[in-house]
């Protein structure tokens, strides 16, 4: 029996949370990612049983807000929204044009953000929740015993809320300001041995995280808003314990144990002495891979 085919048409060409899951697809769908980079028709809608708008941003977006159901000759359109289109002018100006009735399926990757987008656009109701997923065979578990590394991982913008914080940090610094704090932090404080024991790592290949995560202990986001932060993810599921602030929504994603909202119990967090790599582990394979969880998107686009 011949597959049915999929298109997926990333904002951008990003296929950041994408790619895994359309390789995982590969087995129940015939998928095919267009590159807007490339000198490439449109793509014939006839072809597709299934188009698939990956944000709601550039020309998914613009497909979203043109085209009619009679344009797309009966091919069903599932779009999924992270978190950044709904508070962008530029991309919320559009979402308004969309006619809800040519979105089969809305996606959300958590609760918090789906009810965000209900609150400026009622129709997204009828939204459906499904988290981002990791392949975690590619962030293979560690057992380790409870030690002293920090694990600070992400773009560091201060959105980040670096400032709240021997750590190690990994990432491009995006805002030239942290530059100045760090180098300011460090030489006013130098008693302190600061510089010793604070490590930039700077941007590191997504290849390497793996062999730096298992030198760590602890995996610290401190970001003040996250839609689903894969990078959490990722690191637990490498063994490292997660120690994450409150941000909205957080309580849906984590147990309540692995989150923090004062330094008090951000430190309570470092020091007890409960530490179990296998329950991190074992908590974002059962939730959040693609192994165990792929059968929600496959039944989100079927239906």
């Amino acid at each position: 029996m011949d597959k049915k085919r999929l298109l997926i048409i990333p904002a951008a060409n990003n296929t950041n949370f994408i790619s895994d899951i359309a390789k995982a697809l590969e087995e129940k769908f015939e998928i095919d990612i267009f590159d807007l980079t490339k000198e490439q028709n449109i793509p014939n809608n006839r072809q597709y049983s299934y188009i698939w708008l990956e944000w709601a941003d550039g020309y998914p977006l613009y497909m979203a807000t043109k085209f009619t159901k009679e344009i797309l000759c009966g091919t069903k359109v599932i779009l999924r929204i992270h978190r950044y289109e709904l508070f962008q002018k530029r991309t919320l100006s559009l979402i308004v044009e969309i006619n809800p009735n040519i979105i089969d399926k809305l996606i959300f990757v958590s609760e918090y953000v789906k009810q965000i987008g209900i609150s400026m656009f009622p129709w997204m109701e009828k939204g459906e929740v499904i988290p981002n997923l990791i392949d975690h065979t590619k962030f293979p578990f560690h057992d380790r015993k409870r030690g002293k590394n920090i694990l600070f991982l992400g773009r560091i913008s201060y959105v980040k809320n670096l400032p709240y914080y021997k750590l190690h940090i990994v990432g491009d610094i995006a805002d030239k300001e942290l530059y100045y704090f760090k180098e300011n932090f460090i030489k006013k404080i130098p008693y302190l041995n600061i510089g010793e024991n604070i490590i930039f790592h700077g941007r590191i290949e997504n290849s390497q995280l793996p062999d730096i995560m298992n030198e760590m202990h602890y995996l610290i986001s401190c970001s003040i808003f996250e839609a689903m932060p894969v990078g959490v993810l990722e690191a637990m599921a490498t063994g490292l314990k997660p120690i994450v602030y409150s941000f909205g929504g957080a309580e849906d994603i984590f147990p309540q144990k692995y989150l923090f909202m004062t330094r008090t119990e951000f430190l309570k967090s470092i020091m007890q002495n409960n530490y179990n790599p296998r329950e991190y582990h074992d908590y974002v394979v059962r939730n959040y891979s693609i192994q165990e969880n792929l059968w929600r998107y496959i039944k989100a686009i079927e239906i």
